[in-house]
């Protein structure tokens, strides 16, 4: 938090200081509808608001007609004033932009015309468009099937294009002859996912070819075939902790990830871009690794000689 809300401070005070403006720094959370993971979202935004900049939250529907466009593509919102930096803890759902209390026909379009309209502005994003469609899984899935050669033009040496090649998992995009795809492999080979980010995206086993039996071929592209990865889990059982009691588990696997910042040039060195780390373990018997959906837990990082 403490890395994050510095690295998020620096980028609304950029802004802030680019439009001279001498009001509060502001800073925009969008959320979900009636959203009950709020508690990192408390944490940041009262780490933010110690560094003096205003917070504020609101929904895509409630931004609906709200926003405006002031001086020097300076963005607005109405009752509020003029935003520096606008997170989004929504929008990577379809269901994020549907409204059904508007008037419009097409309700989602109206919601994601909002989303295009914050980014028209001078505003410091978190994430863009470019930047949530360049971390797709149908992104993943291409860069997956490129060659050494493909790699490397994105910038890498042919021995970085190599190492990374060898690090990308197997994935196929889903055509009319996925289901014999896939009835040729041990029902545990693959995973069938959708766009969707999150929980709750993913079949296995029988359920692939369920899915795969009732897709029309302009769905296609909406899913891909991932080879289902099978991590070794801990060799000692393990306690976690739920709802204040202790449950032993016998079988936990983790996963690290690793939150970084980069504003334009800033910071210049890669160790300097670190923000720090979150870890989610859980039992390998369980598909999904959510912490709010009472699937995982949070874990730490222990160094042992």
């Amino acid at each position: 938090m403490e890395r994050l809300s510095a690295g998020i401070a620096k980028a609304t005070f950029k802004i802030k200081q680019e439009f001279g403006d001498l009001g509060p720094a502001r800073f925009l959370m969008i959320v979900q509808e009636h959203e009950n993971n709020v508690f990192d979202q408390h944490l940041l935004e009262f780490a933010l608001q110690q560094k003096g900049i205003e917070t504020q939250r609101r929904t895509f529907r409630e931004l609906h007609n709200q926003l405006s466009t002031g001086a020097n593509n300076r963005l607005i919102l109405n009752g509020v004033g003029p935003l520096d930096t606008v997170y989004l803890r929504a929008g990577y759902q379809y269901s994020d932009y549907e409204a059904v209390d508007l008037k419009e026909q097409r309700c989602c379009q109206s919601l994601m015309a909002t989303r295009v309209l914050i980014e028209q502005h001078r505003v410091a994003v978190n994430a863009t468009v470019a930047q949530q469609l360049a971390t797709s899984k149908r992104v993943q899935m291409l860069l997956s099937r490129l060659g050494e050669d493909g790699l490397v033009a994105f910038g890498l040496t042919p021995q970085e294009a190599a190492k990374a090649r060898n690090l990308l998992g197997e994935m196929h995009p889903v055509t009319s002859g996925s289901a014999d795809f896939v009835k040729a492999a041990p029902s545990d080979s693959w995973v069938l996912k959708n766009q969707g980010e999150g929980g709750g995206h993913c079949l296995f086993g029988a359920d692939i070819l369920a899915k795969l039996a009732t897709l029309a071929p302009q769905q296609y592209q909406a899913w891909s075939l991932m080879r289902r990865l099978h991590p070794i889990p801990r060799s000692m059982p393990a306690l976690i902790v739920r709802k204040g009691e202790l449950h032993q588990v016998t079988d936990l696997i983790s996963e690290l990830g690793m939150f970084t910042v980069q504003i334009d040039d800033y910071p210049a060195s890669i160790e300097h871009c670190y923000a720090g780390y979150l870890i989610r373990s859980k039992s390998a018997g369980s598909t999904e690794g959510g912490v709010h959906s009472g699937q995982g837990v949070l874990d730490s990082l222990v160094f042992s000689d």
